[in-house]
């Protein structure tokens, strides 16, 4: 038997509007409650019903107070704050839907777009949120590669599904992330594929991205993308986090090594010349990375949640730094 949607729009308003009980809502139908629970269930599924959970607000002169403090700290030109959560999962839920009102507030102008990778831009990318954006164009900022195994590290899956939330055109990346030595590199750099994204990542208007923190926990060392030797040097450099594979100290020095030159990503030199640098990041794992991105001026808008926003300022405030 096919249910109509004109019955499941009747179910779902009586229950949802109209707050009359399932028992209720069975007898005026005559059917059973387990099958109004059902018919809820198909509302749902039908797109008739949509359930949506806000999160809390944070105050807007604590907002206030940290986007003053920041710029004055750290040059900063925006702090964008949402609320903490001890559930990661629920702080990347949080840092999204904030990271999508900003980017709704920006304009539908033809701009070039680029989208980095790791587990908050899957979170972005996959958040349920719609906003008219089809001018933009949106691509990734690194090639891919089949030793990353983890979705969140599928770099043209996290553009494709950023580009359909904005109605935007997507530009997907083809060339490996790592080549063999700088020669294959230098030959790829040939390529008509290459020079035509490397083209549009020198005039980026717009990067999105997050900071990578512990890395040693980080899948490029954990599935072998780069050889523990890289790990090695890079923890003797005190690395405390990096931006789209670049790596930093704790006072925003960026170290790129001499394997970055077998990698296919935005340069360090593309990355700030883009007109507006969004980084989207959170958590107390994150503290120092963000110190390091900040001390550094490595971003202009920085995305994050008020436990996150405290714990950077006594960080700097124990360092005695200024």
């Amino acid at each position: 038997m096919t249910i109509s949607d004109d019955l499941l729009f009747e179910v779902a308003y009586d229950y949802y509007i109209k707050n009359v009980l399932q028992r209720d809502i069975a007898k005026k139908l005559g059917v059973s409650r387990v099958q109004v629970s059902k018919y809820l269930k198909m509302a749902i599924e039908r797109k008739i019903v949509r359930i949506e959970v806000i999160p809390p607000r944070i105050p807007q002169k604590l907002e206030v107070e940290y986007d003053v403090l920041f710029q004055q700290k750290f040059g900063l030109k925006r702090l964008l704050l949402t609320t903490g959560h001890t559930n990661n999962q629920l702080l990347l839920q949080s840092l999204a839907r904030k990271a999508w009102e900003y980017l709704s507030d920006l304009p539908n102008d033809l701009l070039n777009v680029g989208i980095g990778w790791g587990t908050t831009m899957f979170t972005l990318a996959t958040y349920d949120f719609r906003v008219e954006k089809s001018k933009w164009n949106v691509l990734p900022l690194s090639g891919g590669t089949f030793k990353l195994s983890d979705k969140h590290f599928d770099s043209n899956f996290i553009a494709q599904n950023f580009a359909d939330r904005l109605n935007a055109r997507a530009i997907p990346v083809y060339f490996p992330f790592l080549m063999d030595d700088y020669e294959q590199k230098q030959q790829l750099q040939r390529a008509e594929e290459f020079r035509y994204v490397n083209s549009i990542w020198d005039k980026l208007d717009i990067v999105i991205c997050s900071v990578g923190y512990s890395i040693s926990r980080s899948p490029l060392f954990r599935q072998n993308v780069f050889d523990g030797s890289v790990l090695d040097r890079l923890e003797k450099l005190g690395i405390v986090g990096d931006v789209l594979t670049h790596y930093f100290d704790i006072n925003g020095k960026i170290h790129d090594l001499d394997f970055m030159q077998k990698v296919n990503n935005i340069t360090m030199e593309q990355y700030m010349k883009a007109k507006l640098k969004i980084v989207v990041a959170g958590g107390f794992h994150k503290i120092e990375s963000i110190v390091g991105l900040l001390k550094g001026n490595l971003t202009d808008v920085l995305i994050t949640d008020e436990n996150t926003a405290r714990n950077v300022i006594e960080y700097i405030s124990d360092k005695n730094w200024r």
